[in-house]
């Protein structure tokens, strides 16, 4: 297979010094080196002018060594790199590991866990995803000839503090890698902020309901202080709690069948005054 170098406006077809360092003459077909070669006479004899046809010069293809030049044609070799810093792991961290990091924080934020429990291992989860991705991710870096930064830098701050100490090994090296950590800190907020837009609704639904709630539970009191007899006390799910000037009515009634209304007026969001049972 010919090693293929266009040059436009090159040295013509002939022998050359193998610029590969083989110490032999290698055959340029004026455009690509092939893989003809011959070895450089010890004492090239010349046949005629250097114009001289391949019959004329026996058996050697014209030109030979007195087209060779002191300079042979330049070959374009491919400068060496440092090896990718670019890994599966550390652009899983970036992407997946982001997205759940600020879809969590978004969501515990906006709505509470089932209960600590949930919270406390969807945490840990998280934890150890990361750790086994900064674990593949320094094994892969260290086989290409790297240094690593320590996976265990997960413990100080998951994930941003490996970013970090990622970033400052191969930069020693010559290699900026600032893409990975640049790229997890904006899919985590980009995440959190859409899920933060998603959620607020159902989190305002809730805290509508939950005012309610509380509503019906101080009426009740109220009543029971009022009475010393239990009520139970009904507002509707629908009411404009966060209408400020507005006002709806609950229903409440007792053990015996006594049942009263009152109306609740809305002075601030999901803050209330109530006007004093009316009895139905």
């Amino acid at each position: 297979m010919s090693e293929t170098v266009t040059m436009a406006g090159g040295p013509a077809a002939g022998w050359y010094l193998d610029p590969a360092g083989s110490g032999a003459l290698r055959w340029w077909s004026g455009a690509s080196w092939t893989e003809h070669f011959t070895p450089v006479p010890e004492q090239p004899a010349l046949i005629g002018d250097i114009t001289s046809t391949p019959e004329r010069v026996g058996n050697l293809f014209a030109p030979i060594a007195p087209r060779v030049l002191e300079a042979a044609p330049p070959a374009y070799r491919v400068q060496p790199t440092n090896p990718s810093a670019h890994t599966w792991g550390v652009w899983l961290i970036a992407s997946v590991v982001a997205v759940a990091v600020g879809v969590r924080t978004a969501s515990g934020t906006l709505l509470s866990m089932a209960s600590p429990l949930v919270a406390l291992v969807t945490f840990f989860a998280l934890f150890a995803l990361v750790a086994c991705l900064a674990i593949w991710d320094s094994t892969v870096l260290r086989a290409r000839g790297l240094n690593a930064a320590s996976a265990w830098w997960i413990l100080l701050l998951p994930p941003i503090a490996y970013f970090v100490a990622r970033r400052v090994v191969l930069k020693k090296q010559g290699i900026r890698a600032n893409s990975p950590g640049n790229v997890y800190v904006l899919t985590a907020f980009t995440a959190a902020a859409l899920t933060f837009l998603a959620l607020t609704p159902i989190a305002n639904a809730r805290m509508d309901t939950a005012s309610l709630r509380l509503l019906e539970r101080q009426a009740s009191t109220e009543l029971h202080r009022q009475t010393s007899v239990s009520w139970t006390v009904s507002c509707p799910d629908g009411a404009p709690v966060t209408i400020v000037g507005s006002s709806f009515d609950c229903a409440a009634s007792d053990a015996t069948g006594r049942a009263v209304r009152f109306t609740a007026h809305v002075l601030e969001p999901r803050r209330f005054a109530v006007d004093a049972p009316v009895q139905q």
